[in-house]
């Protein structure tokens, strides 16, 4: 019979009013002809409130649909966008709309089909997030200007430290010099023991003012960006090493390695800490053997390294390494001031890379970095 709606239909619409979205047919002047259960929940109005009305006229002017979206309908055949919605009990409901056009036939007029969506919490969530991130950003900078003031004034108090102390320690020094050669004839051994004691203390306290500042000079230097052969450097590195010890016979391996950009005066100074050290913990070794290089190495996809078969050290203690002041051998056993790795620790992050060491006891040990 005409008219009358077919089981599968009633079925049909039945399926839509379980819908969580609102789903709504308008007809060709935008009016609402169809309006289901979901656009009852979400909106609060019933079927007959919302017959025959625009959203416009009755979810008010921010949901109004305007021309453009009937004309990019018939141009394109969907629109989507969101609208501002009150509904029955004045709130109001943020809601993604998507419409799509539905062509007319001899038997009916177009109309548009609609399913609206409510994003009001997901929206307002969306803004608590924004407003979070903001706040954390806000604290984020705050501390961190106020851990670069500290820091600055930490380097300058350590900077000028070192500067002072120079003047004293060469004035100590000096008198201790002069003492000693003054009584070299009447002084017995204990005394002559206790004055070169005297002058190795003042020694490596100049020395260490020295890597303070040499440190301090890293962390504030400016960066010269040009074209570095590293390996080139580590030949260089290695004569310089070549010439203050020629007794030693050490057998160096220099591989060819790609170039790289950085300052060539800061990276000459991660090589000159690398293989001195090399150089150093090698002493006591038979046969003692450097190799430079690169490749790939642990979760880095190239690194270059410096290895020795020397003294080594315990694994459980490399954190320690790259610390100002941080020895893992006694000073009697091997000389240094604990700043070198410091200093190449902090070349190497304002390089944008990062630098690790892998050892054992006895075995020797390899140093891997990496630059940007």
């Amino acid at each position: 019979m005409q008219g009358r709606r077919t089981t599968s239909q009633d079925d049909a619409l039945r399926l839509l009013d379980v819908a969580a979205e609102a789903l709504v047919v308008l007809d060709e002047g935008m009016a609402v002809a169809w309006w289901n259960a979901g656009a009852e929940r979400i909106f609060g109005y019933s079927r007959g409130d919302a017959a025959g009305r625009t959203f416009g006229d009755l979810l008010g002017p921010g949901a109004a649909l305007k021309e453009d979206v009937l004309h990019q309908l018939k141009a394109s055949g969907t629109w989507s966008g969101e609208l501002y919605c009150v509904a029955a009990d004045s709130g109001i409901v943020q809601a993604t709309c998507h419409c799509a056009l539905r062509p007319g036939s001899n038997k009916s007029a177009p109309s548009i089909l609609c399913a609206l969506a409510d994003v009001t919490e997901q929206r307002r969530a969306e803004k608590e997030i924004v407003l979070l991130r903001n706040v954390m950003e806000q604290r984020i900078q705050r501390r961190t200007a106020e851990l670069e003031e500290s820091n600055e004034g930490l380097r300058e108090f350590a900077y000028s430290l070192a500067h002072d102390l120079r003047a004293p320690l060469a004035s100590i020094d000096g008198f201790s010099a002069q003492l000693e050669a003054r009584l070299a004839a009447t002084l017995d051994d204990r005394n002559a023991h206790y004055l070169r004691r005297v002058r190795a203390g003042v020694k490596l306290m100049a020395d260490l003012t020295d890597g303070l500042l040499g440190l301090a000079d890293v962390a504030n230097a400016e960066l010269l960006h040009q074209r570095v052969d590293l390996s080139n450097v580590a030949r260089a590195v290695v004569e310089r090493l070549r010439e203050s010890a020629p007794e030693r016979d050490v057998a160096v391996q220099i591989e060819e390695t790609p170039p790289v950009q950085g300052d060539v005066r800061l990276l000459t100074d991660v090589l000159q800490n690398l293989l001195g050290n090399a150089w150093k913990f090698t002493a006591k070794s038979p046969r003692p053997h450097i190799w430079f290089g690169s490749g790939p190495s642990g979760d880095a996809a190239f690194a270059f390294h410096v290895k020795d078969n020397g003294a080594g050290f315990d694994p459980n203690y490399a954190y320690k390494l790259f610390g100002p002041f941080q020895r893992l051998h006694a000073a009697h056993e091997f000389e240094g001031t604990g700043i070198g790795l410091a200093m190449v620790r902090k070349i190497v992050s304002r390089h944008g890379g990062k630098v690790w060491a892998e050892s054992r006891p006895g075995e020797g040990a390899s140093f891997y970095f990496t630059l940007a």
